[in-house]
C-alpha cells in the first residue's frame, strides 16, 4: 500500500482532513532516502514549484511524526531531523 493510500485512510478513520500540503510533504519526504531537516524539505519543495512556507512545512513535518508516519531525531540538541517510518 502506497504511503498517499496509508495517509488517506488513516485521515478517513480518524476524522481527519485530507490536506494537500501535508500530503505533498509527505509524499516528498518519502523521496529522501534518509533523515532530512524541514528547511532543506522546504527548498526542495519550493524549487520543485511547490508553493509552501517553512512554517508549514513544519507543522505537516510534525503531524506526520504523531500521526505515526515519520519519525524524528534531534541532532546537537535542537537540529530536528525526519525521515518516513520504514515499515516493519
Amino acid at each position: 500500500m502506497s504511503l498517499s493510500d496509508l495517509l488517506l485512510r488513516y485521515c478517513n478513520q480518524n476524522n481527519i482532513r485530507y490536506a494537500g500540503k501535508r500530503i505533498v510533504v509527505a509524499l516528498h519526504l518519502d523521496q529522501h532516502n534518509d533523515y532530512t531537516d524541514g528547511d532543506t524539505l522546504w527548498r526542495s519543495l519550493r524549487t520543485s514549484g511547490v508553493k509552501i512556507s517553512p512554517a508549514t512545512v513544519y507543522e505537516a513535518l510534525n503531524w506526520l511524526e504523531s500521526a505515526g508516519f515519520a519519525e524524528r531525531k534531534v541532532l546537537d540538541g535542537r537540529k530536528k531531523m525526519f525521515r518516513v517510518k520504514m515499515k516493519e
